[in-house]
């Protein structure tokens, strides 16, 4: 590990895999509480953060926001589109910004609602090393150096499978092409906190040796942050010895001061001790009396919202916990009654709760009762929700009872369908107990693609899996302005479980997109989505590989005592401890995403939640198969038909044609859409099988050479005294000699042949050094019906008389086409026109 330092600027690389990644602070956005520069070969990131002193009034909630910026100058290329400049952040940045928040999200003081907003910029990117890792690690440093309360550090590597063998930090090229796995793995030095990952039909033995290999490098890389901080490192504004000694010499005068006047008043002790433990700030102050006003302030903050919050829960435990308790069990209900039960009893306890300490303005008569202030109101109900946290999770994990009822590997009933909609081209309706998913399947032409415009190598995409979370699925209004962030992870999540039995290309030339409609939501609607999908698909005909199932696990941890749960529900989500998503084949995971909120998840626990995760894929796949088993043979008779025919490469100007022509004439005659690929292949897109077949016939003919006894239908484009030149196809024409028209003479070919008439003929001969082409007459085409080469011979013998034009003197020679030998289009016999 190499370290330089300059005044407050520092240097600290380390070597994670075969590559160095550095972290530079001090140098860039210096007015940021904390700012580090990110490197690894030539991808350079900047990670800010920045946070508020005070926290925001009434949040019940830690108000963080991470932004990651894709810049397209990185890369050297210039946005598309008319602005011709970044616009709303693309899908891989709003998935990065989320790998970023969910595993720095918990490590922050019990308390702390400062405000905090994390954003990281791509300077530079070589697409090699991918940014999305360095983005993770810089928005870590940042917070690290700065003066906000973070109690990381947390690092992050990403581990392939190329040949086998288990890489550290692949490059973008090896991701894209040769790795089965791409692993995304977040941990601080005591515990993985978080992972992503797609694979193509991984085994579990595999995914926990990628999780060891990972946390190794994890530990050097938080190694690393820890050495920038003691380096360059601004002083904590929340200092934990100091909040702790500060309790403990001022605690209770916040309790008294809240049996004497109540919650609200206890406010007034922090300005108070402020006023006595800092000195005033004047013009003559120093950054030193600011940090410590600002310290004592934060740490007053923090034990003034925790001794409120005790002050509550002491009560509220000694009068209501018997109908907490008994509130645990309406779990099993209906939401409706669910919630009616639990917003009764909460009104009852704010209402009739009896504390013993003021709770609001004195009433003018002493037998009027205080009316609850909205503060004590609202620790009251906090108090409430902390004892029922409490109550459900020793129910689950003590005495192993799941608040609903079900055993810890109990899937909630499962029932599948198919066809539900029957002008989409597949869809399926999955409903695991309260969660149901309507995935509603589209089949698009090659040029139907979603365009990627990127920092990635990513240019085009074929399957496409979008994801819609309405509010009236959880019961509740709101509005619908576009997807959220968490709609589009959970369907990124779907895609990467599905896209590894989605057919190539070449064996399905479709576009796919599917969109998973969530209906109903009680716990893992986006493993619904997966197993809904994979029904679509196959309802849809889509060849895919192997059915995927998708399965969300929890863990609840208290003290030596856990329990895994299978099928997670929302409350058990919210409660628990871990959130493991897993999504796979009867073979092996093809999806994972897994959130932590502890630490002290052990190997073992880890391994058991793997192996019981499988064990319920299994079962739910057992179940979609009994609805359908595999894909059907044929596609849905609305959907477009794709045929492909296979052409001489150097030809396929000749189906272009001259500006395009050839190839629009060929979509609008036969109402189809056609794709030409670079070696040849045509992909014929039709609604109609017989359409597509009449195109296929129509492309042969254009890149037929004619040959002698072929057939012709084909229109005159031009006459002579001599004959008549055919269209046979696009750019070729022949001659129709008049001693060819029929079995006798005709004196001149517009006596029975006129330009514009359509004719049927053979080839009688062919001229490949001279390009000429030599033809018969088989049948005139007039007025619906063929008239046949005698007919047209008797017309000639009625013929009025002609003026017999003077030949003009021959110029090619005893080698030039004579007459009844002329071949040819145009004037120039049989040649190819462009």
């Amino acid at each position: 590990m190499a370290v330089t330092t300059e005044l407050r600027t520092a240097t600290v690389s380390v070597t994670v895999g075969d590559q160095e990644l550095t972290f530079e602070t001090g140098k860039l956005a210096k007015q940021a509480d904390g700012a580090v520069v990110v490197r690894a070969g030539e991808t350079m990131v900047l990670a800010t953060a920045q946070g508020k002193m005070e926290a925001r009034e009434g949040a019940d909630f830690f108000p963080l926001t991470v932004d990651v910026e894709e810049r397209m100058y990185a890369a050297g290329k210039i946005p598309g589109g008319f602005f011709k400049r970044e616009g709303r952040p693309t899908e891989r940045a709003i998935l990065t910004a989320r790998m970023i928040d969910r595993p720095i999200r918990p490590l922050w003081p019990k308390g702390f609602k400062n405000e905090v907003h994390v954003v990281c910029t791509t300077l530079s990117a070589d697409l090699v090393t991918a940014h999305d890792i360095l983005c993770i690690n810089g928005a870590s440093a940042a917070l690290m150096v700065s003066p906000l309360p973070f109690l990381g550090p947390v690092g992050a590597v990403r581990i392939g499978q190329i040949e086998g063998e288990l890489v550290v930090n692949p490059t973008l090229a090896e991701v894209e092409g040769e790795s089965t796995l791409d692993l995304i793995v977040v941990g601080t030095r005591e515990a993985l906190t978080m992972v992503e990952a797609g694979a193509e039909e991984i085994p579990e033995d595999t995914i926990l040796d990628a999780f060891e290999l990972a946390h190794a490098e994890i530990v050097k890389i938080c190694d690393a942050q820890e050495d920038l901080r003691r380096q360059a490192g601004k002083e904590r504004w929340l200092d934990a010895e100091l909040t702790e000694q500060l309790e403990s010499e001022h605690g209770s005068s916040f309790q008294e001061r809240i049996s004497s006047q109540g919650l609200r008043e206890a406010g007034t002790v922090v300005e108070e001790l402020v006023s006595e433990l800092c000195p005033p700030i004047t013009m003559d102050s120093t950054e030193e009396d600011i940090r410590r006003q600002i310290q004592i302030r934060s740490s007053l903050a923090i034990i003034l919202e925790r001794q409120r919050l005790e002050a509550a829960v002491a009560p509220v435990r000694e009068q209501f916990e018997d109908d907490l308790r008994a509130l645990t069990d309406a779990e099993q209900d209906s939401k409706e009654l669910r919630s009616a039960k639990r917003s009764l009893l909460f009104e009852r306890i704010e209402e009739e709760i009896d504390l013993p300490f003021p709770v609001g303005p004195t009433p003018a008569d002493e037998d009027t009762p205080a009316i609850k202030d909205s503060m004590t109101r609202q620790f009251v109900k906090r108090a409430a929700e902390a004892i029922y946290k409490e109550l459900v999770r020793l129910k689950i994990a003590v005495d192993k009872r799941r608040p609903d009822g079900r055993g810890a590997e109990e899937i909630r009933p499962v029932s599948c369908e198919v066809g539900v909609s029957p002008r989409t081209h597949g869809s399926a309706l999955f409903t695991r107990g309260q969660t149901q998913i309507l995935s509603l399947l589209t089949l698009g032409t090659a040029k139907e693609g979603q365009r990627i415009d990127d920092l990635s190598l990513e240019s085009e995409r074929r399957y496409m899996h979008h994801y819609n979370f309405p509010p009236y699925s959880v019961g509740e209004t709101g509005f619908m302005r576009g997807p959220k962030r968490r709609d589009i992870g959970h369907g990124a999540l779907a895609q990467r479980a599905l896209e590894p039995v989605v057919p190539s290309l070449e064996e399905f030339p479709y576009t796919v997109r599917i969109v998973s409609e969530t209906l109903e939501s009680n716990g893992s609607s986006s493993m619904g989505s997966v197993c809904g999908s994979t029904l679509a698909l196959q309802d849809a005909g889509v060849p895919i590989k192997a059915p995927v199932g998708g399965i969300a696990m929890g863990l609840v941890k208290e003290g030596d005592d856990y329990v895994i749960l299978t099928d997670i529900q929302g409350a058990e989500d919210h409660l628990g401890d871990m959130d493991f998503k897993v999504a796979g084949t009867r073979d092996g995971i093809t999806a994972l995403q897994m959130d932590i909120k502890i630490t002290g998840v052990t190997h073992e626990i880890m391994s058991n939640a793997l192996a019981q995760a499988k064990r319920a894929r299994e079962f739910i796949l057992d179940r979609m198969a009994e609805t359908i088993s595999e894909s059907r043979e044929q596609l849905a008779s609305h959907a477009p038909r794709i045929s492909t025919v296979k052409i001489d490469p150097e030809k396929i100007g000749m189906v272009i044609g001259k500006g395009g022509e050839t190839i629009r004439s060929l979509e609008a005659d036969h109402d189809v859409q056609i794709d030409i690929e670079e070696d040849g292949t045509i992909l014929i897109y039709a609604t109609e099988g017989d359409k597509a077949d009449a195109a296929i016939a129509a492309i042969e003919s254009i890149t037929k050479e004619p040959e002698v006894g072929d057939t012709y239908t084909g229109r005159v484009v031009k006459t002579t005294q001599f004959g008549a030149f055919v269209e046979l196809k696009k750019g070729t024409d022949g001659l129709l000699h008049v001693s060819n028209v029929g079995p006798g003479r005709v004196g001149h070919i517009e006596d029975v042949i006129e330009r514009g008439d359509v004719l049927d003929v053979i080839v009688q001969e062919v001229d490949k050094e001279r390009g000429r082409i030599g033809l018969k007459l088989v049948a005139k085409h007039e007025n619906g019906s063929l008239v046949q080469p005698e007919e047209l011979i008797e017309r000639a013998k009625n013929a009025p008389p002609r003026e017999r034009e003077e030949r003009p003197p021959r110029r090619d020679g005893p080698g030039g086409a004579g007459r009844g030998r002329r071949g040819g289009g145009r004037g120039r016999g049989g040649r190819d026109r462009d």
